[in-house]
């Protein structure tokens, strides 16, 4: 179980590793990584994702030359999950990230 983060002004935060491990999260209630750089983030069903600007950003560590990208529509049906897609010079890649929902 990944520790609890501290994050007062957001809604839902986590530390992904690149494997989809969450290091410590606030409100995400699970990480499934579904493909090669390819993320779905589920968070707490109390907060309005359709209303939400989720933000990405590649951890430190991750390849430098990376992309990241946060799709607010999910295909997986959930209200409550959105995309977070990584890449290195164009190609999926997994590298490690954190997500914040303001």
């Amino acid at each position: 179980m990944a520790d609890k983060a501290f994050a007062p002004y957001t809604q839902a935060a986590a530390v992904v590793n690149k494997d989809g491990s969450v290091v410590r999260s606030k409100a995400v209630t699970e990480v499934k990584k579904v493909g090669k750089g390819d993320y779905r983030i589920i968070v707490d069903a109390d907060i309005p994702l359709g209303r939400a600007v989720p933000i990405a950003t590649l951890n430190r560590s991750a390849h430098w030359g990376s992309e990241i990208y946060v799709k607010t529509t999910d295909t997986s049906g959930s209200d409550h999950t959105f995309q977070v897609l990584t890449g290195v010079d164009g190609a999926a890649s997994d590298q490690p990230f954190h997500v914040i929902v303001p």
